[in-house]
């Protein structure tokens, strides 16, 4: 057995033994909870009124804030297209179209966010 296999053999150990003491550390014996029909206990506890206003304010927020901020950085990409050397062309157009699929996705994101907090108000 040559010392890479003998690394390797340690290192599945080593990560077997911390998935294991994982896995262990965190199981826990969830309360039942009666459910009715605004949301049961954790909806109307101060914890869970909270974190439901957190997300609503956070993606709010985010759902205007993303395409605000992203507008400068494609109208870098724009300009450093138009009027930069031809060889660098491809280069601010790949950025342009990875800044425009991130702004739309995050975006949509916030959008179902939106559409899943506004289930349980």
């Amino acid at each position: 057995m040559n010392s890479k296999e003998k690394i390797k053999k340690i290192g599945v150990g080593i990560f077997s033994a911390i998935a294991l003491t994982i896995i262990k550390a965190n199981y826990v014996l969830a309360e039942t909870v009666s459910i009715n029909s605004n949301g049961g206990k954790i909806r109307e506890s101060a914890v869970g009124k909270g974190i439901f206003n957190m997300a609503q304010d956070v993606s709010g927020t985010l759902r205007w804030l993303i395409p605000v901020v992203s507008i400068p950085f494609i109208l870098w990409f724009l300009f450093k297209m138009f009027s930069g050397e031809e060889q660098e062309q491809p280069r601010y157009k790949k950025k342009l179209i990875t800044t425009l699929i991130i702004v739309m996705a995050s975006t949509l994101v916030t959008v179902i966010v939106n559409l899943v907090m506004g289930y349980f108000s």
